[in-house]
């Protein structure tokens, strides 16, 4: 198989298709992403339940006050890592991306219900959004790149580089 033939780029193609789904069903059963902001020089990680959407943006609820939340609203590039695979061969998932405040109530909505069938918490959430109750805020990650840490499915090839 030769650089450039077209069983080269069907393999190509294939990893890559392979390596969408695998990432999609790792959000899908995630629980923790680990955020990873920096302001002037000094970098900070913290942790956050998250959810994912059909785009594969992350979403968390955090409170403004926090220091990650005051980082992001300085400088909106963060890098994220989600532990997959505890033991060896290991599994992880990193990506950088940018994030924003989710002020839109409908895409609130929708985060929320994914958000309360998967942790059975923030049933108030919405409607104290809508009230403007609520202290917290919702934040969204929405990824430029994702590398694929999968030395069980991908053990010659890890990571791999996908780019939504």
């Amino acid at each position: 198989m030769t650089p450039g033939s077209f069983e080269c780029r069907s393999i190509i193609l294939s990893k890559i298709m392979d390596a969408e789904t695998r990432i999609r069903q790792y959000l899908a059963d995630g629980q923790l992403i680990q955020l990873a902001t920096v302001h002037n020089g000094r970098p900070w990680v913290a942790t956050v339940y998250f959810v994912a959407d059909t785009s594969l943006n992350l979403y968390w609820l955090s409170l403004p006050t926090r220091r990650h939340s005051m980082e992001i609203m300085e400088d909106k590039r963060v890098a994220i890592a989600i532990v997959i695979k505890t033991d060896k061969p290991v599994i992880g998932l990193q990506g950088e991306g940018t994030v924003e405040v989710v002020t839109h109530a409908g895409t609130v909505q929708g985060v929320m219900e994914k958000y309360t069938a998967k942790y059975n918490a923030g049933k108030d959430f919405y409607n104290n959004f809508v009230r403007g109750t609520n202290d917290h805020r919702m934040y969204c990650f929405t990824p430029e790149r994702f590398s694929l840490f999968d030395e069980v499915n991908f053990p010659d090839s890890s990571p791999v580089e996908y780019v939504p």
